[in-house]
């Protein structure tokens, strides 16, 4: 079975070959020519950015690579970015999970892979250009100024901790067919043969995305919001039982997919099992599953949907920890560039972390009060001061010692498992967190 190290290492090998290179390509003469910045150049710089200027990554770079008497200037590189296809870091991302799945001994939840669907906005530079690309938050009021977003879409492994696709687009983009193309391409990477349980929050049902999942070998778990199938929840006389829902008039016209329409219309309704749970503060809870009886009870559908957080803390990790939001251009390109290739460190550093925890788990103290688990904040840090060092170390054993080295440092960095602890969310109004005018400069 190939650990976290065997899986990165292959992946910064990649970037050395031809195939690689031709994804990488917007058009067939880029990257032809010798040229100081080559593209496994770009490709290493790109993964390894620490959100300083430009001028600052490119000099901080040339040293890492012991090349400092070649480095570029910031206008050249630029210009040599801009001919680099964003879909690479998608292909290198996709071909990590392949392997995640296909060579590790990776976690289930009763032998099913145990995943989320759920959305979250970005903020982007606020450019004319951003903005007629991405769209426009909605602005309340007179004379306030509209800010350029994008929603980004993503399937997470919840056990594993693994983001398993991903997509960014328009700020406008309905989260229903994003989730689509989650699904869809969680079977291209995993195959079809594998048993899914997906969970999806509350804006996601409905009689289209219920007939599109039967379709799926996947078993699903909806939360149901407020005024939704107020008929069928009435008509429940226990917490959970096995409900119909007419395809009327008004719910065939929401759907938009004419052969999904077209297949509506045939059958005419949809038998599902809906769970009522009831919450601490003595509110009810209405989930919708496929799930059968006999594989899962009431109060386990309940628990496992509640696993659904992990998905949050993802994007809490990705967007405050990762600072996937700090892009370092103004480009629709750029963006693309940043975002892939930031998910793509991000799936690297959580299979990081699981082969560290499980390390942890082999070598841990019973008399200590807590159990421990590694500081996330200190393995990013670690991980992107060591990574170039060892993808370009060409000497197997000297590689191999500084990843040993940087595995140290992680794990002498714990933070303990407090089970319980519970924090209000706080959401964020206002300008940008980060502008591209103070990036960080040291």
């Amino acid at each position: 079975m190939m650990k976290a190290y065997d899986r990165i290492l292959e992946t910064f090998q990649k970037l050395d070959t031809s195939r690689i290179k031709q994804v990488g390509r917007l058009e067939n003469k880029d990257f032809t020519r010798d040229r100081k910045m080559p593209f496994n150049d770009i490709m290493r710089y790109i993964l390894s950015q620490k959100g300083k200027t430009t001028t600052m990554e490119i000099n901080n770079y040339f040293k890492e690579v012991n090349k400092r008497q070649d480095r570029v200037t910031k206008q050249a590189f630029c210009k040599q970015r801009c001919r680099l296809n964003p879909k690479v870091f998608i292909q290198l991302n996709h071909e990590y999970i392949e392997s995640f799945y296909k060579n590790s001994d990776y976690k289930t939840y009763k032998d099913y892979i145990l995943t989320a669907i759920d959305g979250t906005i970005l903020e982007i530079p606020n450019t004319k250009e951003l903005q007629l690309e991405y769209e426009c938050q909605s602005s309340k009021g007179e004379n306030v100024r509209k800010s350029a977003r994008a929603k980004v879409s993503g399937i997470y492994d919840l056990e594993n901790n693994i983001m398993i696709d991903s997509v960014i687009d328009k700020y406008t983009t309905p989260e229903r067919p994003l989730a689509k193309k989650n699904i869809e391409t969680l079977f291209k990477l995993i195959g079809d043969n594998k048993k899914v349980i997906t969970i999806f929050d509350r804006g996601y049902i409905s009689i289209e995305m219920l007939i599109f999942l039967m379709d799926m070998p996947i078993f699903y778990i909806f939360r149901l919001q407020s005024g939704t199938y107020e008929d069928e929840k009435n008509l429940m006389n226990s917490d959970d039982e096995i409900v119909n829902i007419e395809i009327n008039k008004s719910r065939l016209k929401k759907i938009n997919d004419k052969d999904i329409k077209a297949r509506a219309k045939q059958i005419g309704n949809i038998n599902v099992r809906m769970v009522r749970i009831t919450l601490s503060t003595g509110e009810y809870e209405y989930l919708v599953t496929n799930i059968p009886h006999d594989e899962m009870d009431t109060s386990e559908i309940g628990l496992l949907y509640f696993k659904r957080w992990g998905i949050e803390t993802s994007y809490d990790i990705i967007k405050n920890k990762l600072c996937i939001e700090n892009i370092s251009g103004k480009k629709k390109i750029i963006v693309e560039q940043d975002f892939h290739a930031q998910m793509l460190l991000f799936n690297m550093i959580e299979d990081l972390k699981n082969d560290a925890n499980k390390e942890l788990d082999v070598n841990k103290n019973s008399e200590l009060k807590y159990e421990y688990k590694i500081n996330v904040n200190i393995l990013i840090g670690t991980f992107r001061e060591y990574i170039i060092k060892i993808a370009i170390e060409e000497n197997s054993e000297k590689r191999k010692r500084m990843y040993e080295y940087m595995l140290e440092e992680i794990m002498e960095n714990l933070v303990p498992i407090r089970i319980g602890r519970q924090f209000p969310r706080t959401p964020y109004h206002g300008r940008n967190k980060n502008k591209l005018n103070i990036r960080r400069n040291s």
